[in-house]
């Protein structure tokens, strides 16, 4: 929490001094697709492989000198994953509340997220720039579709659906790091397009304290994805 508390406390910096001097302002859009996966610290969830999703957004960079703005906006991240974890389920009439240790999880989740961020550009040849950006990203958990499996002695269990599990398995607030880079291509004075790879990973666990304790599970959303935009 306190390399969070760090991070946060540096953008914000940045930001305000972005703020307190006179300069520019730039408006874009972006979307493009992502490929998700699930990581953990603990041995009680594991990821089960890469989904793809995707992700756009409204991008407002403030420039405070010719190189240096604050980026934020509002992205709206549709998040895919495939990942085994823990959990405690009533499995029939006869054996409630049983810990089984592979449940299968596909996971759509719906994040609105609110960068804030660093981005750093310079010229590269003629018409051409190329920048870097840095910071966090504060999400809100909106909607989300699971779709589980497993297998516990005599019971399977197959394609059990539940819907916004996040009022009690994950969280609704999420802060992650978030990191660009990328070029852009200056058409005119007032329009430029660009492309950018961008890295989302999670600095807070998903699942909520209650799974946390009972199963001993944690969980950390993260994307790769492959951007394209536009710049005003």
């Amino acid at each position: 929490m306190k390399k969070i508390a760090l991070i946060i406390s540096m953008v914000a910096f940045f930001s305000l001094q972005g703020f307190s001097q006179a300069g520019t302002f730039s408006y874009g859009f972006k979307f493009g697709p992502t490929f998700d996966w699930a990581s953990s610290t603990s041995t009680a969830a594991n990821n089960k492989g890469v989904r793809t999703g995707f992700s756009l957004g409204g991008i407002i960079d403030h420039y405070f000198t010719n190189h240096i703005a604050f980026s934020t906006g509002l992205n709206f991240n549709y998040w895919r994953g495939n990942y085994q974890f823990t959990d405690i389920r009533t499995v029939d009439d006869f054996l409630e509340e049983v810990r089984i240790d592979a449940v299968n999880r596909q996971v759509r989740a719906s994040y609105f997220e609110v960068p804030l961020k660093v981005k750093v550009k310079a010229e590269i040849v003629d018409g051409w720039k190329g920048f870097a950006e840095a910071g966090v990203g504060l999400s809100l958990n909106t909607k989300d579709l699971t779709k589980d499996s497993y297998q516990f002695y005599w019971v399977k269990s197959e394609d059990v659906f539940y819907t916004n599990a996040y009022f009690y398995e994950y969280r609704w607030f999420q802060a992650a790091l978030n990191f660009g880079l990328g070029a852009e291509y200056q058409i005119n004075k007032k329009f430029g397009v660009f492309a950018q790879l961008s890295f989302n990973h999670a600095l807070t666990n998903t699942f909520t304290k209650e799974i946390e304790q009972l199963t001993g599970s944690n969980l950390k959303t993260n994307f790769i994805g492959i951007e394209v935009g536009i710049m005003l």
